[in-house]
């Protein structure tokens, strides 16, 4: 019996697949070390190590709820809803001590007076108090708050 050639309509389904291989293996390293650049720029612009601070009060949901003003604007970021009364925010992330692939989303709030924090652990609350800076951390669903922040907004608010 006669070998069979290796002609094009033989060998064109393994080079197709093998560049697909050498695509995806591609675009995953690339995506990878973009990921790395964009979270290595974004913890230089935070400093996280000048957002460490004296805890802001938290409260109660009983506490919260005691209030006569709530916290009225909202928005989400990172699949974090906050919740703040006043002043201007800016959200970023920052490498985690523990892991080079893993990051803390970080929110810096110029003076909220109340903060409320919702993930899937749980909706947290915090009165840093009025005109006072804050910065919400969180960790494995977990928000911390510090009185701190290297955010100032522009106009000087």
């Amino acid at each position: 019996m006669a070998r069979k050639k290796w002609g094009l309509a033989r060998t064109f389904p393994l080079m197709l697949i093998g560049a697909v291989a050498v695509g995806f293996v591609t675009v995953g390293i690339s995506s990878y070390l973009q990921r790395e650049g964009l979270l290595a720029a974004s913890t230089a612009v935070v400093r996280p190590e000048t957002l460490v601070g004296e805890p802001c009060p938290s409260l109660t949901k009983a506490e919260y709820e005691a209030r006569p003003t709530k916290a009225k604007q909202a928005f989400i970021s990172n699949d974090i809803r906050y919740e703040r009364r006043y002043g201007h925010v800016e959200c970023s992330v920052v490498a985690a001590e523990d892991s080079g692939t893993a990051f803390v989303p970080v929110c810096q709030f110029t003076g909220p007076a109340l903060l409320t924090v919702t993930t899937a652990k749980g909706t947290f609350y915090f009165a840093p108090g009025v005109g006072k800076p804050a910065t919400v951390s969180t960790r494995d669903g977990v928000p911390s708050c510090a009185l701190v922040s290297n955010f100032k907004a522009a106009g000087g608010v």
